[in-house]
């Protein structure tokens, strides 16, 4: 700009240097060779005036695009710029935690497994329990040895006192709780482990509370068959202890015989003497279809 001025100012001061030679030519009336001298002289004053003037021009026009536009154009660029780059960093954060959320959520085959054994256990354990603490035949209580066990075992939802190897002894330790019960089935089932005691077994049912009797059902199960060549001796001495106990019933005791049933329909043990399931639940349907109840299905 500096540089323009300057050249602006030294031809405004040839122009005012040559205007007096102007005047001089023309009052003297030069000759047609100082005309055209004039006339060459005008012209590149005039030529020199535009060109000033169109130089100017430029410059300010220049001066005015460069001050004015270039701020809203940057202004938009970096706008858009930022917007972009915003996108683009959104866009990389939503992949990332989609990615993240796919490995936290997605379980391995391992963790699937587990999950469904420890499913299992929970079911298992919790259907249990139930049936320990809510009797399915609760108007039933067995007493006995460990052919009791294996009853209780068989049939889910039966309510027992009874220990394996059980004699006279751990019948007479029970019966202070046992005669408390009031208004149910109660059977008996003794004697396998102590055939010699028949006499014993006798005195202790003969000293049951006549309360006890009066407000429950009280049942004796008869002692119940073996087989194989290692038990199948005892029948006969099952037998004794059967007729004598059945003869010397106390007063308003009943007896179920399921010995003769098992004997003439058939069963069938686990080692000659404790029965399978099958059987189990067999003697669990006489005792019901004794009871009155023949629509129980154990």
């Amino acid at each position: 700009m500096k540089e323009m001025e300057k050249k602006y100012n030294n031809r405004l001061i040839l122009l005012m240097l040559l205007i007096p030679v102007m005047a001089v030519f023309i009052a003297a009336g030069c000759q047609s060779k100082n005309k055209d001298l004039y006339q060459f002289v005008v012209t590149s004053v005039t030529k020199s005036e535009e060109s000033t003037e169109s130089e100017t021009a430029a410059v300010e026009s220049s001066s005015e695009s460069e001050s004015a536009v270039p701020a809203e154009t940057t202004e938009e660029t970096t706008e858009a710029t930022t917007e972009s780059e915003t996108e683009e960093t959104e866009a990389t954060t939503t992949k990332a935690e989609k990615a993240e959320t796919k490995k936290t959520v997605k379980p391995t085959p391992k963790a699937k497994t587990a999950a469904k054994k420890t499913t299992k256990k929970t079911v298992k354990k919790t259907t249990r329990k139930k049936a320990a603490t809510k009797p399915k035949y609760t108007q039933y209580l067995f007493v006995g040895d460990s052919m009791t066990v294996g009853l209780d075992d068989a049939v889910s939802g039966i309510s027992s006192v009874a220990k394996v190897g059980a004699k006279v002894d751990y019948l007479k330790s029970v019966l202070s709780t046992v005669t408390k019960t009031r208004k149910k089935n109660v059977i008996f089932n003794f004697g396998v482990n102590d055939l010699g005691n028949i006499n014993k077994y006798i005195t202790v049912f003969k000293s049951l509370p006549k309360d006890f009797i009066k407000n429950n059902n009280v049942i004796i199960m008869s002692v119940n068959p073996t087989n194989g060549s290692k038990y199948g001796s005892w029948n006969k001495d099952i037998d004794k202890f059967n007729k004598k106990m059945k003869a010397n019933l106390p007063s308003g005791v009943k007896y179920l015989d399921t010995n003769s049933i098992l004997k003439r329909e058939g069963f069938s043990t686990r080692d000659g003497v404790h029965y399978k399931a099958v059987t189990y639940r067999r003697i669990a349907k006489l005792t019901f279809v004794f009871c009155g109840d023949k629509n129980k299905k154990p």
